[in-house]
């Protein structure tokens, strides 16, 4: 799924930031990803909250990702 679907379909608040070099997108999970966890591999983001709330978005060029206080945050690098 990509970041964009993910937003429209769960009604997510979703910022996008883009810079010379990167482009972030925020994204406020709610409580319940408050302690979740999240692992790259290749250009997907495997979200993981409480439970079995589980996402995999497809974020090409990501370098990293985190989440801090239910919010989502994703880097991705932007091509020169």
């Amino acid at each position: 799924m990509n970041i964009q679907d993910f937003a429209a379909e769960d009604e997510q608040f979703v910022r996008q930031y883009v810079y010379d070099d990167a482009s972030v997108v925020a994204v406020d999970l709610g409580d319940g990803f408050d302690a979740g966890s999240v692992d790259i591999v290749g250009d997907t983001v495997i979200v993981v909250g409480r439970g079995d709330e589980q996402y995999e978005l497809d974020a090409p060029g990501v370098s990293q990702a985190f989440i801090r206080n239910g919010v989502l945050t994703i880097e991705m690098e932007v091509d020169a």
